[in-house]
């Protein structure tokens, strides 16, 4: 009844283990959601510092991150992005101070002008056991004994332990070090998490055990997907996280009809 994207990535398989329905809704029935506050702060925020690092180490000072942000903003048309939000959580003025609190927070996690990344924005096409996958890896380097160190920027809330395990929390980096694996037969070391809010960082060792647990949810997923494609039965899962979906807003949601 529907045919299952060509490809699939670590966010679109969360997004279907969070909720066949708002998988089906977003990817195969193509309903786009508006761009919202946090969205809109995390896109300039990575903007910032990729374009940060892409510059000469003494360049990466935080006065130079404030020039360079101010650039950004201007080329990237900010000021009518963030008027164009349908729900603003602020003025923009409101939206400049909690960017660059994420920016300058790298400070506090590392030293960027002793930071050389080996890549930033690396797209990864592969396949894992049988599975064709696309991401692009936020950025990477390469450790003293050559495996690959990923990284990755979140400007959200720290995830709860109490409600995120840690091979939840870092699906996607495992995703990306099976990709690489598979794709450049690269070996992936270690993950770190960035969390430029907090500001803190979660860090894990890569380990057979973990990047199996990651392949099982990567094959489980596609399977379940593949079997709803086939029936055209989308389970909505209803939870208090509903009340924050654009979905049941917009009343495409079949468990909440207007």
């Amino acid at each position: 009844m529907f045919t299952p994207p060509d490809y699939l990535s670590p966010s679109s398989i969360r997004l279907f283990r969070d909720c066949p329905q708002k998988f089906k809704l977003a990817k195969l029935d193509k309903i786009e959601e508006p761009a919202t506050w946090p969205m809109r702060v995390g896109t300039f925020v990575h903007d910032v510092l990729e374009h940060l690092y892409q510059g000469d180490a003494e360049s990466r000072t935080l006065e130079g991150a404030k020039s360079l942000a101010a650039e950004r903003w201007e080329a990237g048309s900010w000021d009518q992005q963030v008027n164009e939000l349908a729900e603003p959580l602020g003025s923009i003025k409101d939206f400049k101070v909690q960017a660059f609190e994420c920016i300058k927070n790298l400070w506090t996690l590392e030293d960027p002008q002793a930071t050389e990344l080996d890549g930033m924005e690396h797209k990864v096409v592969a396949e894992v056991e049988g599975v064709a996958m696309l991401g692009y890896i936020d950025r990477f380097t390469f450790g003293d004994e050559g495996a690959v160190v990923i990284s990755d920027y979140k400007t959200g809330k720290v995830p709860s332990p109490k409600f995120t395990s840690q091979d939840d929390e870092f699906f996607q980096l495992l995703a990306y070090a099976l990709m690489l694996e598979s794709a450049d037969q690269e070996t992936t070391s270690d993950l770190q998490l960035l969390y430029l809010k907090a500001p803190l960082v979660h860090e894990l060792t890569v380990t057979p055990v973990n990047l199996a647990v990651a392949k099982g949810t990567i094959v489980e997923t596609k399977e379940a997907l593949d079997a709803a494609c086939s029936t055209g039965q989308f389970h909505c899962n209803v939870t208090k996280l509903c009340n924050w979906c654009y979905f049941k807003k917009s009343g495409d949601c079949p468990a909440f009809p207007v």
